[in-house]
């Protein structure tokens, strides 16, 4: 066993040394072939093709890995997850995370005999997914908070309108004037429109940043009332008070279904700490759960059903309006 851990870590060495010199090899390279251009550019006078206004992003500044994982399809959706979650990390360091984090828990978990093989499937499972359900929670969190914002800021843009404002000016009110993270899309959204993006446009690529029902309700209005005219003040009025109501109903809806979240929770946590309890009460009666291969697999069945109640209690306790 000692000389399969110590063949792992001297593989896995050579991997990453190996990797770490094709990436510092290749990024050379690119350096080199870049001051050649630009010398040549300088000699000549002339640059063929027309100027790239804005720099595509690497994967990962790891050369060899961004080319690997332009191969796979999921990857342009992972790195919209990233930007709308307003983290600035690459997908290459996600993907990194994601299987350097798997490959250690599973390399610490095989050292420990008396965990059986389910559980620490479903624990190398979970440490591998972390990452991609840490950035899912942060983007959740942060749409929820924008749409929290968005009535008020609604008002604050009706009363810009009555008072005279275009619409550009009231949206650039709202980005000096909303917390985040409000400001800094309205910002964005502002900024898009002085670069010569149209209007519709600009609010579509908003609704595609924040995909909550109150912009596209917000976007599709505005869009109307360009093409068809009408006040939008009055408009954007009557859709803030239909968004505060509806905001008032989910959270009532949520007060109401927190005692069914609340008993999952208790569900998920109790044969867990009961299990730990039994064992430090009487050690020498659960051990035997743990030396015998019938007791680690009915461990294993307990530990995966656990965990299926619990994500079916919370589908269940979950209400959509």
């Amino acid at each position: 066993m000692l000389g399969l851990v110590i063949f792992l870590m001297m593989f896995g060495t050579a991997f990453l040394t190996a990797l770490l010199a094709v990436s510092f090899y290749w990024a050379s390279m690119h350096v080199r072939a870049r001051r050649a251009g630009t010398e040549l550019v300088f000699e000549t006078g002339e640059q063929s093709g027309e100027p790239q206004v804005i720099k595509g992003e690497d994967l990962s500044t790891i050369k060899v890995w961004s080319m690997l994982l332009e191969k796979f399809s999921h990857v342009e959706e992972l790195r919209a997850m990233i930007s709308e979650a307003n983290l600035r990390w690459s997908v290459g360091r996600v993907t990194l995370m994601m299987l350097l984090g798997g490959t250690a828990t599973a390399a610490l978990l095989w050292q420990i005999e008396f965990i059986p093989l389910v559980p620490s499937v479903l624990i190398v499972a979970a440490v591998v997914a972390s990452p991609y359900l840490y950035i899912r929670r942060l983007r959740r969190k942060r749409f929820e908070t924008f749409a929290a914002q968005f009535p008020e800021a609604l008002d604050s843009m009706t009363r810009a309108l009555k008072a005279g404002y275009p619409l550009s000016a009231a949206v650039e009110l709202l980005a000096l004037e909303q917390p985040e993270p409000l400001s800094s899309e309205m910002r964005r959204t502002r900024e898009e429109w002085n670069l010569g993006v149209g209007w519709d446009q600009a609010l579509d690529n908003l609704a595609d940043r924040i995909p909550v029902p109150e912009v596209r309700l917000f976007v599709a209005a505005v869009k109307l009332q360009n093409r068809v005219g009408g006040r939008l003040n009055d408009v954007l009025g009557r859709l803030g008070e239909t968004m505060r109501d509806n905001g008032a109903l989910e959270s009532e809806v949520r007060a109401v279904s927190a005692h069914s979240r609340i008993t999952g929770m208790v569900l998920t946590i109790v044969p867990i700490m009961i299990g730990v309890l039994m064992f430090l009460v009487n050690p020498e009666y659960m051990s035997i759960m743990l030396r015998r291969a019938e007791g680690r697999a009915m461990l294993g069945a307990a530990a995966l059903a656990n965990v299926v109640a619990h994500f079916v209690i919370k589908r269940v306790a979950q209400v959509r309006i």
